[in-house]
């Protein structure tokens, strides 16, 4: 099974991205679980979502502690909570502009995914990013999927804002080595 963390603050869309990158899988005939945790529920509070992903059926529940991959959606929440917390090896995926120093052994991504997201949707909410991101990343997934996968957890908004997300899908995926 392979376990997926994504730290992000209130409006950022850490559920979102979690939706996502479970319905890509699921597209892809995998077996997904995703879920999200939000305390106080308000814009700027630490979330976390969580994607579970196997080829067979999932029958664990509950918290991921050991992640194979952690995401974070802000690098001021290193501040804030452990995001490390159970990540032995793996991948983390910071969203920063600043060059880090982690003390892991996980393979560390850093990508501007905010800046990215203000060019081409002119908001900065980085879900769809980050889900490209871990995508490409992880291998969990490919791009044609979380492309569909993003039409249809957007499915409620104008089509010419699931464009600007899709758009922004593929320039993450283009950026990410």
């Amino acid at each position: 099974m392979y376990g997926i963390r994504i730290h992000g603050r209130g409006g950022q869309g850490a559920k979102t991205a979690a939706r996502i990158i479970g319905r890509a899988c699921f597209l892809e005939g995998k077996q997904t679980q995703d879920f999200a945790i939000y305390g106080s529920e308000r814009r700027g509070a630490p979330v976390m979502g969580f994607v579970r992903i196997d080829d067979k059926k999932i029958l664990e529940r509950g918290y991921i502690d050991k992640p194979d991959l952690v995401a974070v959606m802000d690098d001021t929440l290193f501040n804030v909570t452990n995001v490390l917390d159970g990540l032995v090896k793996g991948i983390i995926i910071v969203n920063t502009t600043k060059k880090i120093a982690l003390k892991t052994k996980a393979e560390v991504h850093t990508i501007d995914i905010t800046e990215l997201a203000l060019k081409e949707t002119g908001h900065d909410i980085p879900d769809t990013a980050t889900a490209a991101a871990i995508a490409k990343i992880s291998g969990v997934a490919g791009l044609g999927s979380v492309l569909k996968a993003i039409e249809i957890e957007l499915g409620r908004f104008e089509k010419e804002d699931i464009e600007k997300n899709k758009r922004l899908a593929e320039k993450t995926w283009e950026q990410v080595r």
